[in-house]
């Protein structure tokens, strides 16, 4: 089976916590299976070819732009998990400080795209290993001692 998937397929306004997507161009689409990242336009979309008893997951974010040095951003998520975008409880934009902060609820591995590689990347407030390939940022995210959300920091 083969089908058309695109950001325009999504219905943003809708649910809990509608998301405003006015003045977003661009779409970060990771496929969960393929592992990888496109970027796609609000009218453009991916061809995704399944055979039989398979499945692709795809995570669909805005591509958001930090202002102060004009980085594109959109949060993927702890990809290690099936909502990959529902470890995501919070994301904050400090221009002062160039960086972007996101709560995250869970563990595994917790990528994003970034036009840019990251000065250093921090959770919690220590400064943290990371990988940066094909416009993604990849970091562990450890299980956290108690129920609090682990906040992953950017800094550019």
């Amino acid at each position: 089976m083969t089908c058309l998937a695109s950001p325009k397929d999504i219905e943003w306004s809708k649910g809990k916590n509608p998301i405003c997507i006015k003045g977003v161009d661009v779409f970060a689409v990771y496929m969960f299976k393929d592992e990888k990242l496109k970027l796609l336009k609000c009218t453009d979309s991916v061809e995704v070819s399944l055979e039989p008893f398979s499945f692709e997951l795809m995570t669909v974010s805005p591509v958001m732009v930090i202002p102060k040095n004009s980085i594109q951003f959109a949060p993927i998520g702890l990809v290690n998990m099936l909502n990959s975008g529902g470890s995501i409880m919070s994301l904050e934009f400090d221009e002062e400080k160039n960086s972007v902060r996101i709560g995250v609820r869970g563990h595994g591995e917790m990528r994003v795209f970034t036009s840019e590689k990251p000065v250093s990347c921090m959770i919690d407030g220590e400064s943290v290993k990371f990988d940066y390939d094909d416009s993604m940022v990849m970091l562990h995210v450890p299980w956290p001692c108690s129920s609090r959300l682990s906040m992953v920091e950017y800094l550019f």
